[in-house]
């Protein structure tokens, strides 16, 4: 497994935010994810919401794949993000986000990466084991990186 790709501290789970709505939730996964990965969180959260405006990145039964390309980022990161409460998301489903996994590709590094990353997730969110599995798992933050891990480094 790529160890630079996703590490157990960018994996944070049952987190409470607020409002319980999209821009509050993407500003906490920010917060959360700028430290251990050594970026700005103010160049992170505009990098999320940013794509966000092009659409919405919530998909189907409560999970999101909010992801950005920033000028800083050396090496494309992936970060898993659980939610105490559902989140308003704008999802395909209506539903409410309870996970959001988060893909961070350099602006000037290969495209084919994050595109690989996001066709493998989106690939695997249609599949009713791998959406049960992160069910399953969404309090557990070493069950969440063999499961992500296992699908975005094939």
């Amino acid at each position: 497994m790529n160890n630079e790709l996703l590490k157990k501290s960018y994996i944070f789970t049952d987190i409470s935010v607020d409002k319980k709505e999209k821009n509050d939730a993407l500003n906490r996964i920010a917060e959360l994810l700028a430290g251990p990965m050594g970026l700005s969180q103010k160049e992170l959260v505009a990098g999320l919401l940013k794509r966000e405006e092009e659409g919405t990145t919530g998909f189907t039964d409560g999970l999101a794949i909010p992801h950005a390309t920033l000028k800083s980022l050396d090496d494309p990161k992936v970060g898993v993000i659980t939610f105490s409460d559902p989140i308003e998301w704008d999802s395909l489903d209506g539903q409410g986000v309870k996970a959001a996994f988060v893909l961070l590709t350099p602006e000037n590094g290969e495209n084919n990466v994050h595109l690989k990353m996001l066709s493998q997730l989106s690939r695997n969110l249609m599949k009713a084991d791998f959406v049960k599995s992160i069910q399953d798992n969404l309090s557990n933050a070493n069950g969440l990186f063999e499961i992500v891990g296992n699908i975005i480094n094939q």
